[in-house]
C-alpha cells in the first residue's frame, strides 16, 4: 500500500530559509510536500484550498505576525488540532511563551547551516511523521 504524502504548509517570508526548509525537507523524506505561504494571509488562503497535515511556521512576518496566525488558527475547527511548530531566529523568552500561549506544539531556533537544516528536518521526520499519532480525523484530506 503506498501511503498519501503528508503535507506540510511552510509559512516563511524569507525566500533563502524557504530555500533550505525544502531542501532539507527533500533529501530526508519524498512524502512530504511542502506547500510555501510568505505571510499570514496567503497561509490562511493555503488552508482554506487544501488539508494539511503539519505547519512549520515563523513568527517573524510581514502584515499580520506570527503570534497572531497562531491565535487565529487555533480558533478555526479545520486548523484547531494540526502540529504548529515555530522555526524562528528569535530566541527572545517573551516570543517562546507568547507561542505557547497561542498555541504552538512547538519551538525551534532556525538552524544556522545547511547541515543543522537537514538535522532538524530528520528530527521533525522522526518524530512529527513516523512517531506521532494524530487524531482520526486528521489523518484523512478534507
Amino acid at each position: 500500500m503506498v501511503s498519501t504524502p503528508k503535507r506540510l504548509l511552510l509559512v516563511e517570508d524569507d525566500a533563502h530559509d524557504a530555500r533550505f526548509v525544502s531542501r532539507a525537507f527533500a533529501h530526508v523524506d519524498q512524502a512530504i510536500e511542502i506547500v510555501l505561504a510568505t505571510d499570514a494571509d496567503e497561509a490562511v488562503e493555503q488552508l482554506r484550498r487544501g488539508h494539511v497535515d503539519y505547519i512549520l511556521m515563523d513568527i517573524k512576518l510581514p502584515g499580520s505576525d506570527g503570534i497572531e496566525l497562531l491565535r487565529r488558527l487555533r480558533k478555526v475547527r479545520a486548523t484547531a488540532l494540526v502540529p504548529i511548530i515555530v522555526l524562528t531566529s528569535s530566541i527572545n523568552p517573551s516570543d517562546v511563551v507568547q507561542c505557547y500561549e497561542a498555541g504552538a506544539n512547538a519551538y525551534a531556533a532556525k538552524p544556522s547551516s545547511v547541515d543543522d537544516y537537514r538535522r532538524f528536518a530528520e528530527a521533525f521526520t522522526r518524530f512529527w511523521v513516523e512517531s506521532t499519532i494524530l487524531p482520526p480525523n486528521m489523518s484523512t484530506r478534507r
